[in-house]
């Protein structure tokens, strides 16, 4: 639609229809991550935890042997299956196997053989299960073997999960929709022909988006080090230490923040409200984008989103 014929009206519907397409990412999302090409990048991984021990691995792996563990001395076992991710998401109906192992050494190389019955059992509907290990065996060496099946169900309730993160997302696009809607205005009072310009920009956005993620995840690691962090934030911000030590002095934060950086579809989610907002922004704020690093913008925006206070 040519700037001279748009109306508020039109910028309003824009603004809906943007919000909308945001809204069913999680869908997209899932479309990607069956895509061949780039999907590895967006897989959700799945996760065994033995007595707070964690053990990542990819969705469609059917077996998981964990290492060699030390059985507690009150032979107390509890085993979760969930899906790597913020929220915990459930994988149930996993069956186990719980075998007390012995050290075997030969000439050549030492290695574990079974040292007695193993004990079955199948992970519960809320994703755990605990196990008493007979008094024989605490104090000594288990391996504990998962034969993982995720299935559709499981898969649905993992995208499900996100409605509250979308909820959140959308709700910080409202929030930015009464800054950007009086840019708007200001562009219809008075508008010029940018349109080839704006169409350049989103043309290099995305694949820019993307590449600038693993700087973001560099950043979030940096948590524990202010000093580091700061240094690494004035490559695209002024006064970077007021962000680092904000980001730094919520240490319960930064732990929810490293745990956002392996959700993979909590990552995409955040992109993807990214890119809905650059695409709020007027012809001449895009404009004004074009000679920018978008790099630097992307650091700003993301941080805006997962710092204490933002939509996170």
């Amino acid at each position: 639609m040519s700037s001279n014929t748009m109306t508020m009206a039109d910028v309003d519907n824009m603004f809906s229809n943007i919000k909308s397409e945001f809204e069913t990412s999680i869908d997209e999302y899932r479309k990607h991550s069956e895509n061949w090409l780039y999907g590895w990048a967006l897989d959700m991984e799945q996760k065994v935890i033995i007595n707070d021990k964690e053990h990542s691995t990819d969705t469609n792996d059917s077996k998981i042997e964990t290492d060699i563990i030390t059985c507690p001395l009150d032979g107390k076992i509890t085993l979760v299956h969930c899906f790597e991710a913020e929220a915990f998401v459930p994988i149930s109906g996993t069956p186990f196997k719980i075998q007390p192992v012995k050290k075997h050494t030969s000439f050549l190389s030492s290695d574990y053989e079974p040292d007695g019955p193993a004990v079955s059992g199948t992970i519960g509907s809320d994703g755990t299960a605990e196990v008493i290990l007979d008094p024989a065996h605490r104090g000594k060496p288990i391996r504990i073997t998962f034969y993982p099946e995720v299935n559709e169900s499981d898969i649905k309730a993992m995208l499900d999960s996100y409605d509250p993160t979308i909820g959140k997302l959308s709700a910080w696009l409202d929030k930015e929709w009464t800054t950007q809607r009086s840019e708007w205005q200001i562009y219809l009072s008075d508008p010029i022909d940018v349109w080839k310009e704006v169409g350049k920009f989103f043309d290099k956005m995305l694949d820019e988006l993307v590449d600038a993620w693993d700087e973001i995840a560099s950043l979030f690691k940096l948590l524990a080090n202010p000093t580091e962090l700061a240094n690494q934030l004035s490559k695209y911000m002024e006064n970077p230490e007021l962000i680092a030590e904000k980001l730094a002095s919520a240490k319960g934060e930064s732990e929810r923040m490293l745990t956002l950086v392996k959700d993979e579809a909590r990552c995409f989610l955040c992109l993807n409200a990214v890119i809905s907002w650059f695409k709020t922004l007027s012809p001449l704020q895009i404009l004004s984008l074009v000679t920018v690093s978008l790099a630097a913008i992307l650091v700003e925006v993301v941080l805006s989103i997962v710092i204490p206070g933002g939509a996170f």
